[in-house]
This record gives C-alpha cells, sequence and structure tokens, in this order.
C-alpha cells in the first residue's frame, strides 16, 4: 500500500528532527566546553599568580634587611596559593557524567560558593595577616618599615590599635580590589555562562 501524503510528510519532518537534534546539542556541547576551559584557564592563572609574588615577597624582605618579615609574608601567600587549590578542587568533583545543563548548572553553583569564600578571605582573613605583621614586628624590634609605627616605647595595646586601624583601611582596598578583578576576570565569563544556560533552558521548554 502506497504511503499517504500526510504520512510521508510526518516522516520526512522526524527524520529531519533526528538529525538536527544532535547538531544542537553538540553545538551546545561545544559551547559549554569552550566557556568551562576559559573558566578553568583563568582560575587556574589568578591563583599561580600568588607563585612568582611569593618569591618577590622573599627577595624583596632580604634586599630590605626584613628578612623574617620577608619569609614569613611568603609563607602567608604560598598558604592562600594552597587555600585557592583547594577551592578550586571543587570543580573537579563535579559530576562529568550528568547532563549538560545539569553540570553547567552545577558548575555555575560551585562558581558562586568559591567567588564567595574568596570575598570572605579578601575582607577578613588579608586585614588579620597584615595584623599579625604588625604584631611580629612588636617582637622582633628590629629596623624595618614598621619602624615608624613602633618604638621603644610603644606598648602592645597601641601597636594592635594601630595595627587594626591599618587592617580596617586594607579591608576596605581589599573588598574594591576584589569586586574589580573578579569583574575584570570572571565578569564576562560568567555572563556567557549565564546566557549559554538560558538558552538551553529555553530549548527543554520549546
Amino acid at each position: 500500500m502506497e504511503k499517504s501524503i500526510e504520512k510521508i510528510w510526518n516522516e520526512a519532518f522526524i527524520n529531519e528532527n533526528a538529525i538536527v537534534a544532535p547538531k544542537i546539542n553538540n553545538l551546545y556541547n561545544q559551547k559549554s566546553k569552550s566557556i568551562i576551559h576559559k573558566i578553568k584557564r583563568t582560575y587556574e592563572f589568578d591563583n599561580k599568580g600568588l607563585l612568582p609574588i611569593s618569591g618577590i615577597v622573599a627577595i624583596g624582605g632580604i634586599l630590605l634587611n626584613e628578612t623574617i618579615i620577608g619569609l614569613y609574608g611568603t609563607i602567608l601567600i604560598l598558604c592562600l596559593y594552597y587555600f585557592n587549590t583547594k577551592l578550586l578542587s571543587r570543580f573537579e568533583k563535579l559530576d562529568v557524567k550528568s547532563d549538560n545543563l545539569t553540570y553547567l548548572k552545577n558548575y555555575r553553583d560551585v562558581m558562586n560558593s568559591v567567588t564567595k569564600a574568596t570575598k570572605r578571605m579578601f575582607i577578613f582573613v588579608l586585614p588579620l595577616l597584615v595584623l599579625s605583621i604588625f604584631i611580629l614586628g612588636f617582637f622582633l624590634k628590629e629596623e624595618s618599615f614598621l619602624s615608624r609605627f613602633i618604638s621603644s616605647d610603644t606598648t602592645f595595646i597601641e601597636i594592635l590599635g594601630i595595627g587594626a586601624s591599618v587592617a580596617l583601611i586594607i579591608a576596605i582596598i581589599c573588598l574594591f580590589v576584589f569586586k574589580v578583578s573578579n569583574q575584570l576576570l570572571y565578569g564576562t565569563l560568567v555572563s556567557k555562562l549565564n546566557d549559554l544556560i538560558h538558552e538551553i533552558e529555553n530549548l527543554k521548554e520549546d
């Protein structure tokens, strides 16, 4: 029996969808991989940039005759590098076998958690580390850039007050630097990731 025109058209439409759908899925898979790769590369570059900075701080401390403070600063920066590395390991725990949309949403959630943790570190931890440098300088009693804040008559309470004031200023500066640097490094990538998730969601709804 010959096929009706309606049946022929229906089969042609189904076959066309069978060809187009994988192409669309492949297109979005490629876009997803591209964005994820750029985000991952930016995170790694941002974190690894701490390593040469730690070296500069160590060398600078030696050249300025502030070896102990310089080495202390180097250790703090290396601890920061380790902290960031642990944060970035969260991405490795994502289930790559999940569907594309689920993976992208989970990736975005991890990005948000990493961003929040980094922000807290900038605002609270770094100023406390600056305060600890003042405390270290108080007990070392050596000639250094801290000498302008610390004299033989300076009490521990006074150095705490001075260090806390500097730490507060550092916290404000760190908040500003965090917002600007985060927007410059990740603003466009996050926007592209959100747009891609939105596009895939619309396709699934259709």
